[in-house]
């Protein structure tokens, strides 16, 4: 089943819950954040999630670089977010190691048994051993192109370990109206420094801006960039990138992309 979801930042925000009611008014089905040293995912799905009880929900992702599974579990736990209605996204971080990844994942679906588990994927390697292990498979800063390389990794792990292929989760960065173009450019230099990873799917997808910008907030503009990614993924998440970090500036994107993305 295809699902829309709307992407915030991690950020203790004045108003988080009217953006989740609006949210689920709009007719989002799921929320995601990410996790960072700076900004609490978990904490920023709770608050905002508190003015819904519709919004499926999801952490994207945890690095387990940087913070064991017996951690991320009792983060979990502390956040008070029912079991079942969060994917607990988690990555590599730092770290390239595959053996981290898949014994995280191990150890959280024994801490935490009602929860999906989602695994972040950017190569080929760690794309099968999520289609192995995962209930979600995680896609940053990919172009549909690259996306679809990934699922044809995933289906691949999934084959070998014989289950189902996991669903695909893309976060698709949209910025709307003035200086969309300028907030993209922005995003993503200053994630071409936060690791090789991030550097090694930059060199491959070379030349294109990665997500959406429609300073124009034109429908049929933003219908048009959003049509490959939905070709390919089973959950699209608008990635909000507002001119403000304010809940109007975020449900101006949020209603902007509404009809054009799904």
């Amino acid at each position: 089943m295809k699902r829309l979801a709307f992407g915030i930042t991690a950020a203790d925000r004045p108003g988080a819950e009217r953006l989740g009611a609006e949210l689920t008014r709009l007719g989002y089905e799921e929320l995601w954040s990410n996790d960072t040293r700076r900004g609490d995912g978990l904490a920023a799905l709770a608050a905002t999630a508190a003015g819904s009880d519709q919004l499926r929900l999801g952490v994207g992702v945890i690095a387990l670089s940087e913070q064991a599974p017996a951690r991320i579990a009792e983060r979990v736990e502390e956040s008070g977010l029912e079991p079942g209605r969060l994917v607990v996204g988690v990555g590599s971080g730092s770290s390239a190691s595959l053996a981290l990844v898949r014994d995280g994942v191990a150890e959280l679906r024994r801490l935490l048994p009602e929860h999906p588990i989602g695994v972040a994927a950017v190569g080929p390697r760690m794309a099968r051993l999520a289609g192995e292990v995962a209930d979600a498979v995680i896609a940053n800063w990919a172009l549909p192109d690259r996306l679809g390389f990934v699922r044809g990794h995933v289906a691949e792990g999934a084959e070998a370990a014989g289950r189902p292929a996991p669903r695909l989760v893309a976060y698709v960065r949209t910025a709307v109206g003035p200086g969309a173009e300028d907030r993209l450019r922005q995003e993503t230099a200053r994630y071409a420094g936060y690791g090789p990873h991030y550097a090694r799917a930059f060199a491959a997808q070379p030349g294109q801006p990665i997500g959406v910008a429609i300073a124009s907030g034109d429908t049929d503009e933003l219908a048009g960039a959003f049509a490959p990614y939905r070709d390919v993924v089973d959950t699209l998440v608008v990635r909000g990138l507002p001119a403000e970090d304010d809940v109007d500036s975020w449900l101006e994107v949020a209603t902007a992309a509404l009809s054009a993305a799904w």
